[in-house]
């Protein structure tokens, strides 16, 4: 279930990078952050991670999807996911983008990347 979790946001994430695609034209040049001072630069100067912390998983996923909604108009490709535990009944959300090929993920209310080296080389 875990694996179809991941699978899951995964292709939510694609639809909406492709829909906001379609809309964009030749102008649109998506990309990944360059290095980890970029993706750190970038952070601080967008403010989600400024507004109240969420009461609700909802709210907090909401922010996650603000900051790729802010990442995709500055250029910059950025996933929105979360995971919910069954077990605990406890919901993780965070954002992930990749920096040469590998994937770093935070949470959006707290803007501190760290590099997820589980999976290897993504890209």
């Amino acid at each position: 279930m875990k694996r179809f979790s991941w699978l899951l946001t995964g292709l939510v994430a694609l639809s909406l990078i492709a829909a906001t695609l379609a809309g964009c034209g030749a102008e649109c040049q998506l990309r990944d952050f360059s290095s980890y001072e970029e993706l750190t630069q970038w952070l601080q100067a967008n403010d989600v991670s400024e507004q109240p912390i969420c009461d609700y998983a909802s709210e907090w996923y909401n922010k996650a999807l603000q900051v790729q909604e802010s990442a995709l108009r500055d250029g910059y490709i950025v996933s929105a996911a979360y995971y919910y535990d069954s077990y605990t009944e406890t919901y993780i959300v965070y954002c992930l983008a990749i920096i040469d090929g590998d994937i770093w993920c935070w949470d959006p209310e707290t803007d501190q990347p760290y590099a997820d080296y589980t999976l290897g080389k993504v890209k």
